[in-house]
């Protein structure tokens, strides 16, 4: 149920930060909330659940994208959810500190395989200057809102963790 509400929080964030910042002309350097998720939800979860759940948000924040093929947030959220499984033991994605530095190598991968995934299945596309020249700002702005929505995420787990304990109290 915590994945559900997960994906339901990051479903909120997109649909709040894409038309705020659209309307600022700014959408360019929004914070990647997906991917940020998928960040978080493979750093704390088994395998199957991290990729289920970076998949999910993958689909949304291709639904909020104009500019990309139907899947390549998808693919690049499920890649950045078994980074995490990964680093899971060598990186303490806890305190602040290392969540902004993971944040940031992650945004700036998400845009390198990002521009892979264009030269492949988008054979049209022209813009390759303009995400490598926003890749570093939109690498800034995310690492900005990390710690922010691990804490909202980490808050999320613990509340479901805490009502299935009392659930697994009220049995016995």
């Amino acid at each position: 149920m915590k994945h559900l509400a997960w994906i339901l929080m990051a479903y909120l964030l997109l649909a709040v930060i894409s038309p705020l910042l659209g309307h600022l002309d700014a959408q360019l350097y929004a914070p990647d909330v997906a991917l940020l998720t998928s960040l978080y939800v493979g750093s704390r979860c088994a395998t199957v659940p991290a990729v289920l759940t970076g998949f999910a948000v993958g689909l949304l924040k291709d639904g909020f994208s104009m500019s990309a093929p139907v899947g390549v947030y998808a693919e690049i959220n499920v890649l950045i959810a078994l980074l995490a499984r990964g680093l899971q033991s060598r990186v303490d994605l806890i305190s602040p500190l290392p969540v902004i530095a993971t944040s940031a190598a992650a945004s700036l991968l998400s845009s390198a395989l990002f521009l892979a995934f264009e030269s492949v299945f988008h054979r049209s596309f022209e813009n390759y200057a303009e995400v490598a020249a926003t890749a570093l700002p939109l690498a800034l702005t995310t690492m900005l809102v990390a710690p922010g929505q691990f804490a909202l995420m980490e808050r999320i787990r613990r509340r479901f963790d805490q009502q299935s304990r009392g659930a697994e109290l009220l049995r016995r």
